[in-house]
């Protein structure tokens, strides 16, 4: 009995009263027919470790799939402006650059950076509007094109028949150099058969 003189009486009482309990738990468990697991199995399971970088981008909000509800929860947006994002976005075809909200009307700057840090764009969801098959209608009805480019590009397919590119608009003076970097990206000449269409768009 070394032990005994190594504590007071009260520590002493205590030791042995925690290792009887642990005694009797065990003993309870061989009779339920439980193996003797060791006390470590009797913790919670630790949650997975999710990266930083991971939680980030899932509070993140995809501003070319998010609906106008969604919205709601950008810093400095509320149902005017989740409305009006959302109606621009659909006018588009979808955003090819985070800055395009600038174009939004009523947005400026100090908005704009309120929820910046908020939003990331994935431009898989383009909807891209094809130069020999969309309406004079349904171009005019795209942000970037007034009504005397759409006349203009009408008359430039009735005259020369199939485009082979988009580029072609350029190139043949068509449309304004200035259009080049913002429009071509929603543009595509219909002969690619492997795309999906729906009313001169596609996806």
């Amino acid at each position: 009995m070394i032990l005994r003189f190594l504590f007071t009486r009260s520590e002493f009482r205590g030791t042995l009263i925690l290792a009887s309990g642990v005694i009797a738990v065990r003993l309870l468990m061989s009779a339920a027919g439980h193996p003797d697991i060791p006390p470590e199995e009797f913790l919670p399971e630790k949650p997975e470790e999710v990266s930083e970088q991971s939680k980030k981008k899932a509070d993140k909000i995809e501003i070319n799939s998010a609906d106008s509800t969604r919205l709601l929860d950008l810093n400095g947006i509320g149902p005017v402006f989740a409305r009006r994002i959302v109606r621009y976005r659909e006018a588009l075809g979808g955003f090819i650059a985070v800055g395009q909200l600038l174009e939004v009307y009523g947005m400026d700057t100090i908005r704009y950076e309120g929820f910046i840090s908020q939003i990331y764009l994935d431009t898989s969801h383009l909807i891209k509007l094809d130069v020999n098959r969309a309406t004079f209608k349904q171009l005019l009805a795209h942000p970037y094109l007034d009504y005397e480019q759409v006349k203009a590009v009408c008359r430039f397919r009735e005259r020369k028949g199939k485009l082979e590119a988009p580029g072609e608009l350029w190139a043949a003076g068509v449309l304004p150099d200035s259009l080049r970097k913002s429009l071509r990206q929603y543009l595509f000449a219909g002969q690619d058969s492997v795309q999906k269409e729906a009313r001169g768009f596609v996806k």
